[in-house]
């Protein structure tokens, strides 16, 4: 079963104290802007949010995770809100860091766009200037369908790479070498797996 994973945390600290605070909870917003708003836990998935929401029925029962397949083609957005005390705001350097995320994802804070993922097998680390930072903050994670954006590759790349796709029986999803993703995301001979997703929001020295 393929699916958006993410386990954020959220940490906030200057190099010299290690202030952190985390952003792990019941309070993200996740919707695929169309048929789903739901507010969700994380660590977790698009299938155990919805699940645990009452939007759909339990997805490793049966072929529920065939039919349940159209959520993998949907885009994504995870959205939550904090706050920063006055403290925090008088530091200097600032960076959003990510431990793992799965996989291709736009970050944006407060409207800023800081940057994009599209490997779920590094970290990765954002500068974020002060202007990007409020009291009340949101921040804000549009993940693209794996499954779309691997097609899409595949024609930029416009040559053959085999193999195309898993066999029919598996009722996978084509074209993963072109997406540094886990393969077993795309197939497996009993079931598809989940993206995967952590965050961590460093902040610098204090003035």
């Amino acid at each position: 079963m393929s699916c958006i994973y993410l386990f954020f945390l959220l940490l906030l600290f200057s190099f010299s104290n290690s202030t952190r605070v985390p952003l792990t909870g019941d309070d993200w917003i996740i919707t695929d802007n169309r048929s789903y708003v739901v507010h969700g836990h994380i660590p977790g998935t698009i299938h155990t949010i919805l699940f645990t929401a009452n939007q759909i029925t339990e997805p490793y029962w049966g072929y529920n995770d065939v039919d349940l397949r159209s959520l993998v083609y949907s885009s994504w957005t995870f959205r939550k809100n904090f706050s920063l005390s006055q403290d925090f705001l008088t530091f200097t350097q600032f960076a959003l860091h990510f431990d793992q995320i799965d996989t291709v994802a736009n970050i944006t804070l407060n409207g800023c766009f800081l940057g994009q993922t599209n490997s779920m097998f590094i970290a990765y680390t954002f500068d974020v200037t002060r202007s990007c930072l409020q009291s009340n903050n949101e921040l804000q994670i549009d993940f693209e369908s794996p499954v779309l954006y691997a097609l899409s590759q595949t024609k930029a790349y416009n040559d053959t790479v085999p193999p195309d796709c898993p066999p029919d029986v598996q009722h996978g999803d084509c074209h993963v070498q072109f997406i540094r993703k886990e393969p077993c995301s795309f197939s497996w001979d009993w079931v598809r797996i989940q993206p995967k997703l952590s965050i961590i929001l460093i902040f610098g020295s204090p003035i």
